[in-house]
């Protein structure tokens, strides 16, 4: 049996997602009624807690320990919060260019996570709608992602569109690869480049999070990724070129890692080998969807693309 004792947070983060859980500032301190022989069958027990989600926030040897009659439990407010959404937002406004019963479509900005990892994160797009748009927060309630039907990059802007009931979701997320018609991104590019049509490169399927993905010319090397490419303009002046791309399949970082493949990697990407700027330049430039015999284009124009 417990008592609520203490309740605040502030945690910052970073876009490497690097999450502190054992920040003391960052927790719920509980007194205790009753002794507890193990932290770890009390939280099962408590709090519903599976095994893997005490794995993600505590050590062994803190859940084997034992507690007194009157003891504080201090708990880290991301454990108690899991699956929440944080309701207050730090990003940038993000316009919203669509909504009916079962889209709304965001313009998200550049350098904005598209969803959390833990509960106090709040420079997210779902934050943005616990703010603005709460029930929409009601699909797909297991997971931080609710219902984006994918995920844009940390730095990648543009269209992102978020599905608003439950069974549009499963039907869509489950159908992605037939129901999405066509993925239209604009990027700028290091140097002249000439590149027009259809490319395929084999992506290693082995990436860890936070390296550089692999590809390959060679067939046997990983997951097939495929694209379309047409220069829209050379700028001599920046020696850059503005890039339409239609991106057939939708692997982690599949543009920019394909791109650099081919010797040309995009202004702003230093990950990959572009030179610096005022951002990475890319864009999620139109979606096309079908659902229920209706067909969707969201599009929208990138706002920050001149003055590299």
């Amino acid at each position: 049996m417990l008592l609520k004792s203490l309740a605040y947070a502030r945690l910052s983060f970073t876009p490497s997602r690097q999450v502190v859980i054992t920040d003391p500032i960052n927790t719920i301190d509980y007194s205790l009624l009753e002794p507890i022989s193990s932290v770890e069958e009390f939280l099962k027990s408590n709090f519903k807690a599976s095994g893997s989600k005490l794995k993600k926030y505590f050590d062994k040897s803190f859940l084997n320990r034992s507690f007194t009659k009157h003891a504080t439990l201090s708990l880290p407010l991301n454990f108690v919060n899991d699956g929440e959404i944080n309701p207050e937002y730090i990003g940038p406004q993000i316009d919203i260019i669509f909504d009916d019963e079962n889209f709304l479509v965001m313009n998200k900005p550049a350098n904005l996570f598209v969803h959390p990892l833990v509960y106090d994160e709040k420079n997210n797009c779902l934050s943005f709608l616990r703010v603005n748009k709460a029930a929409c927060l009601a699909v797909n309630t297991k997971n931080y992602d609710r219902g984006l039907l994918y995920r844009l990059d940390f730095e990648t802007s543009g269209v992102l569109v978020y599905v608003k009931n439950e069974e549009a979701y499963q039907y869509l997320r489950e159908h992605f690869k037939t129901i999405a018609k066509k993925k239209t991104y604009l990027c700028v590019v290091e140097g002249e480049c000439r590149l027009n049509g259809n490319f395929t490169h084999y992506f290693s399927s082995k990436e860890i999070k936070g390296k550089r993905v692999i590809v390959s010319d060679n067939e046997s090397k990983g997951e097939r990724g495929e694209l379309s490419l047409r220069p829209l303009h050379y700028d001599s002046r920046t020696s850059t070129t503005l890039m339409e791309v239609d991106l057939k399949s939708g692997l982690r970082h599949q543009i920019r890692a394909q791109l650099a493949h081919m010797g040309f990697p995009l202004r702003g990407d230093l990950f990959y080998g572009g030179k610096a700027g005022r951002r990475l330049y890319l864009h999620a430039f139109n979606y096309q969807l079908e659902y229920q015999n209706q067909n969707y284009s969201f599009e929208i124009e990138p706002k920050d693309f001149n003055g590299l």
